[in-house]
């Protein structure tokens, strides 16, 4: 991910990066050439707690964002450019093509853009100093910067050294409105971990936490549908939101002795398939009928692609056929 963010911005010119730092819209309309615009029916339509409330439409050059009067909008501009610096690098398509999500990981990888986009490195590693990530950092990183909370809790998550995440709760509701996931090195995603509009999991010790509390001990997330693993969290409340970072290892030296912790990771299998005019290599669980994985892109497998292509009798049979089996719209039964 972190590769695929560094080959992204290597496109971009260092005095390009600290303009658009600085005014993201101005640099989109004249450095890069695109035709942004705000569009109130997203405001009207978006609201599904999503961080970024914008739509590209790349071949066009245009970007429409919801115009919300606060630093929303810079990640939200700052996203869209994401998704039109990834869009020309083909590197960067092969590597989505490969993952088990496509969407999701595009997504995330457009999140972090942003986050590089709208402050550099240096300021980060400032924020943090020589000690590990700490959840009050988000709010020194905030007020420090033009960025939105979601851009900071996201730069945060880069800096995790091990398995982690870094999320925004809303006290009033007990939901994740943010969740920045920082996958294993090696093993990948785990089966348990935040994601936004999640509600915090039944006497999580993140619920109920007032303006100004903190703590840092070891805990756990769990799943909707109830799947559970530890945690080591560290947490600071402010006045409408909770931040929290998760990681499975002990940096803040909570515990004396640590137990060993069993982790499940995605355990999808591989499969080779061509569909989209691309040969692509995912890790997903194949369709029960034909055991050919769904394609990222269509969502097909090979009986999906077979039954797109069947169209419907004329004759009044009701059955489908592929278009070499049917005459004049009929098939040889109604013929």
């Amino acid at each position: 991910m972190e590769d695929c963010v560094d080959r992204a911005l290597g496109e971009v010119d260092e005095p390009i990066q600290a303009s658009f730092a600085a005014d993201p819209l101005r640099t989109l309309n004249v450095e890069f050439g695109l035709k942004v615009r705000a569009a109130d029916h997203l405001t009207e339509q978006r609201d599904d707690g999503g961080t970024c409330d914008g739509v590209s439409f790349l071949k066009d050059g245009v970007i429409l964002y919801a115009a919300t009067g606060n630093r929303r909008e810079n990640f939200t501009l700052a996203h869209e450019l994401g998704h039109s610096l990834v869009a020309d690098i083909d590197d960067i398509i092969d590597w989505l093509a490969d993952q088990p999500d496509a969407a999701v990981a595009l997504e995330t990888l457009c999140d972090r853009l942003a986050s590089r986009l709208l402050f550099p490195d240096e300021i980060v590693t400032r924020i943090i100093g020589a000690g590990p990530v700490r959840a009050r950092h988000v709010a020194e990183l905030y007020q420090a910067t033009n960025a939105s909370v979601p851009a900071c809790a996201i730069a945060l998550a880069g800096r995790l050294p091990t398995l982690g995440a870094v999320i925004v709760l809303d006290q009033a509701t007990n939901v994740v409105t943010y969740a920045s996931v920082h996958p294993d090195p090696e093993h990948g995603w785990p089966t348990v971990h935040p994601w936004p509009r999640q509600t915090l999991p039944a006497a999580h010790p993140l619920g109920g936490l007032t303006s100004g509390a903190t703590f840092t001990r070891r805990s756990f997330w769990a799943t909707s549908w109830g799947s559970r693993a530890d945690f080591y969290i560290d947490a600071y409340a402010g006045d409408r939101r909770t931040v929290a970072v998760l990681v499975d290892d002990d940096l803040w030296g909570v515990d004396v002795f640590h137990p060993q912790v069993s982790r499940d990771f995605d355990q999808r299998p591989e499969g080779t398939f061509r569909c989209c005019g691309v040969e692509r290599t995912v890790r997903a669980w194949p369709c029960v009928d034909c055991g050919e994985p769904y394609c990222p892109t269509c969502g097909k497998c090979r009986c999906g692609r077979r039954a797109s292509r069947e169209a419907l009798c004329a004759g009044g049979c009701g059955m489908k056929y592929l278009p070499h089996l049917l005459e004049d719209g009929r098939c040889e039964e109604c013929r």
